[in-house]
C-alpha cells in the first residue's frame, strides 16, 4: 500500500468493455469508478463515506462546512484483482495504493484477490487480507493527509491506516479495533523485531524492516491509541517530531525507556485486543448519487486509470495511439477527449494537447479542467518564448473563477509569476495560500509557499510547513535534502534551502520525488 509508485512497462489489459461493465457512485466525499453492477458501485462508495463518518467522529473532525467540489473528492478505481493492481504500480504484492495530488487524489482498489497469494512481508498470506481491508486502509491515508497533514514516521503512517483498516461497519454505527489478522504471521516468524528499530530505523532498511512496518506499526499504533496506561503519548511524540527532534528523541521524549516500551508491547499483544464500539441515535445512510458509465467512458477508462497513476513521456508515448483511436470513434465524449488531452500532453505533444482542448471548449467551454491545461501547456511553452506566462496566467485565472475551489488553477496562476521572474502580485500570494488550505497535502504546493515563506523571511513558519516533508519515509532523495536544509534554515542560512526550493521552469506542474 503506497503513496507514491512508478508504473511499470506494462499495458493494463485493454479487453473490449461495455457501459454495463463500469458504475460510478457519487457522494460527498469521493467519486468511485467501479468494474461492477450499479448497487455493487452503491455499496461500496456507502462504505467509504461511512468510512470518512466513523474517522471524523474519532479524531474530532467537524463536518464539511460548505459542500465539496469535484476537484477535492477522492476518485477511488476499484477494479480487477491485487496482481492488477500490483502491475500498476509496478510492484509485486501490492494490495491498492493511494497518491495525494491537488485537485486529482486517486485510490486503487482490488474487487478481488488474485488467484494465489502467499508472503510474510508486506504481504499476508492468501484469504487474510480483504478488499475492504485494502479500501478502508487506502482510505484512511487519504483522509491522514487530507485533514491532518503533518510530519508522520513510516510506522504510524502505516500502523495507523491498519487500525482503521478492519474496520467493521455497522447497521448504525462501527466497531474499531479488531486485531489485524492479516499481520499475524508476521508478527509471529518476526517476534523478536524490537520496538526500538521501529521507532529509529538504521538508514538501509532490510525486508523485515518494510514488513514490521505494517506489523508492528499497528500493534504501536493500537497501543498507543487505545491504552489507558500511555494516553497522551502519541501526541506529545509527534509534537516532539513536528518540532524537529530526531526519531530517537522524539521516541524517547515521548513514550520513556524504550525497553520498556517493548515489554509493555509485548504484554499487550499477548492480551486480548479491544477497541472501541460506537452507535449512532436515528442513523441514516450516506447520499449517493449512482450512474451507469456511458460506452465512451467504459471504452477510455483502462488509459484514464493508467495516466491517472502517473507516467514518462515514454509510457505516455505508448498510450497517446489508442486514445487517439478512441477519440476518434467518440469525437464529441468529454471524458474521452480530457484523457487525450492528458495522454498528449504526458507525451510533450503540446499542440495536439491544446488542440483537444479547444475541441473540448467548444462543446464545453466552461471546462474547468480544460482551462487548467491550457495554462499548463502555455507553461511548458513560456521555456521557448516567454510570452506564454501572460497566456498562461489568464487561462489559469479564468479556470480559478470558474471553480473558487480547484487548488490546481490557484497555484498555476502564482507559478505564472514566480516562473517568469517576476515578482508576485498580492492576489498571486493569496492563490497560493488558497491552494495549500485546499490542498496541503500536496508536496509541489508546500514547497512553494515554504520557499515563498523564506523570502520573506518566516523561517519558522517555513519550517513548518517543510516538516512533513523533511520526515516523509516515502520521501526518498527529496525528502533527506529537504531534511538537510531544514537545519541550515533553523541555524539562520536560507540560502541553498531557496535555490533548492525556488519553482523552477520545466517543472512547473510536475512533483520531482523519488519514486518507493
Amino acid at each position: 500500500m503506497k503513496f507514491r509508485v512508478a508504473l511499470s512497462a506494462l499495458m493494463l489489459s485493454a479487453s473490449p468493455v461495455t457501459a454495463a461493465d463500469w458504475s460510478e457512485a457519487t457522494t460527498a466525499h469521493m467519486i468511485v469508478y467501479s468494474e461492477q453492477s450499479a448497487d455493487d458501485a452503491r455499496e461500496l462508495a456507502i462504505k467509504l463515506e461511512r468510512m470518512d463518518e466513523a474517522m471524523r467522529f474519532m479524531l474530532n473532525i467537524p463536518k464539511d462546512k460548505r459542500p465539496l467540489p469535484d476537484s477535492a473528492k477522492l476518485t477511488v478505481f476499484h477494479f480487477g484483482d491485487t496482481d492488477d493492481i500490483g502491475r500498476l504500480a509496478g510492484a509485486y504484492g501490492v494490495y491498492g495504493f493511494f497518491m495525494p495530488r491537488a485537485g486529482n487524489s486517486t485510490a486503487y482498489i482490488p474487487l478481488k484477490e488474485a488467484a494465489e497469494r502467499g508472503s510474510i512481508g508486506t504481504r499476508v498470506e492468501r484469504g487474510a487480507l480483504t478488499p475492504d481491508i485494502v479500501m478502508f486502509h487506502e482510505y484512511a491515508h487519504y483522509f491522514m493527509f487530507q485533514h491532518a497533514a503533518a510530519a508522520y514516521p513510516a510506522w504510524y503512517i502505516e500502523g495507523f491506516a491498519e487500525v482503521y483498516g478492519t474496520i467493521d461497519i455497522q447497521s448504525n454505527g462501527f466497531v474499531l479495533g479488531a486485531p489485524a489478522k492479516h499481520r499475524g504471521a508476521t508478527l509471529s516468524v518476526l517476534g523478536s523485531y524490537r520496538v526500538e528499530r521501529l521507532l529509529d530505523p538504521p538508514e538501509e532498511l532490510q525486508w523485515k524492516d518494510g514488513a514490521q512496518i505494517y506489523a508492528m506499526g499497528w500493534l504501536l499504533s493500537h497501543y498507543l491509541s487505545f491504552s489507558e496506561d500511555r494516553r497522551g503519548q502519541l501526541d506529545k511524540y509527534f509534537a516532539l517530531i513536528n518540532q524537529g527532534k530526531t526519531n530517537k528523541e522524539a521516541a524517547e521524549g515521548a513514550f520513556g525507556n524504550l525497553s520498556k516500551l517493548n515489554r509493555d508491547l509485548d504484554r499487550y499483544q499477548r492480551s486480548k485486543i479491544r477497541g472501541v464500539e460506537v452507535t449512532f441515535p436515528d442513523y441514516k445512510l450516506p447520499d449517493v448519487a449512482v450512474r451507469p458509465l456511458t460506452e465512451a467512458e467504459a471504452a477510455i477508462m483502462p488509459y484514464r486509470i493508467r495516466s491517472s497513476a502517473g507516467v514518462d513521456e515514454n509510457e505516455a508515448a505508448k498510450i497517446v495511439g489508442p486514445v487517439r483511436g478512441i477519440a476518434e470513434q467518440y469525437p464529441d465524449s468529454i471524458p474521452v477527449l480530457l484523457e487525450l488531452v492528458e495522454a498528449e500532453y504526458d507525451a510533450a505533444n503540446y499542440n495536439q494537447s491544446e488542440a483537444a482542448v479547444r475541441r473540448i471548449l467548444n462543446i464545453e467551454p466552461e471546462n474547468v479542467r480544460a482551462h487548467t491545461y491550457l495554462g499548463n501547456i502555455a507553461l511548458r511553452r513560456a521555456e521557448d518564448d516567454p510570452a506564454q506566462f501572460e497566456i498562461a496566467r489568464s487561462a489559469f485565472a479564468l479556470a480559478a473563477r470558474l471553480d473558487r475551489y480547484d487548488p490546481l488553477p490557484l497555484f498555476g496562476y502564482y507559478l505564472s509569476y514566480r516562473l517568469a521572474g517576476q515578482t508576485p502580485p498580492e492576489n498571486a500570494l493569496i492563490a497560493l495560500e488558497m491552494a495549500y488550505e485546499f490542498a496541503p497535502f500536496d508536496d509541489g504546493i508546500r514547497v512553494a509557499l515554504a520557499h515563498l515563506l523564506l523570502t520573506e523571511h518566516r523561517n519558522s513558519d517555513a519550517l513548518a510547513v517543510l516538516t512533513p516533508i523533511a520526515n516523509n519515509p516515502h520521501g526518498g532523495k527529496r525528502a533527506k535534502r529537504i531534511y538537510e536544509l531544514a537545519q541550515e534554515i533553523r541555524q539562520g542560512q536560507t540560502a541553498e534551502a531557496m535555490e533548492y526550493l525556488a519553482p523552477k521552469l520545466g517543472q512547473p506542474d510536475d512533483e520531482e520525488e523519488d519514486d518507493e
